[in-house]
């Protein structure tokens, strides 16, 4: 039980509690910034050479280390970073992404993918700016929903050819 000396014994006890989460907020704090965000780098570096690599390297670097395939082939090329060629003959901006499409049936075929994340990044409607244009997209193929598909990042992973 705790001695009411006029209140001191308990300001004591709430000034200590006080301390104590206080200090506790501060070593989780530490912990995230040292550790956890720490091992969240060494993650994305790992991905970079692989996953995320279209945002990583420069774009000489990307063009380097690419190979050029048809947006027909790109299903043959899941996990790989890669340019892929082709024509944009179907787009659709839904305010939350810009499909760039390489065939009507955007269902099956080769996507590329811009989130409105990095809208701003881009030329503005890029749904109509890409549209029926013959363009070179570099980055890390991936499936989506049983079709091959390359998120956009950056501008630089686009090139429209002449």
């Amino acid at each position: 039980m705790i001695n009411n000396n006029n209140g001191t014994d308990i300001k004591k006890f709430l000034v200590r509690l006080g301390a104590t989460v206080v200090a506790i907020i501060l070593v989780m704090f530490l912990a995230k910034v040292w550790f956890i965000d720490q091992t969240r780098t060494d993650l994305f570096q790992k991905t970079v050479t692989g996953k995320q690599a279209d945002t990583a390297f420069s774009k000489e670097k990307q063009l380097k280390t690419s190979q050029v395939i048809s947006w027909q082939d790109a299903v043959k090329h899941y996990g790989e970073f890669a340019t892929v060629e082709g024509k944009i003959v179907a787009t659709y901006n839904s305010g939350k992404a810009c499909f760039l499409n390489f065939h009507k049936d955007y269902k099956r075929h080769f996507t590329a993918v811009i989130l409105a994340s990095v809208f701003s990044r881009f030329p503005e409607k890029p749904e109509k700016y890409y549209y029926g244009e013959k363009v070179h997209v570099h980055g890390y193929i991936k499936e989506y929903n049983g079709k091959p598909e390359i998120i956009l990042n950056d501008p630089s992973q686009i090139e429209i050819l002449k």
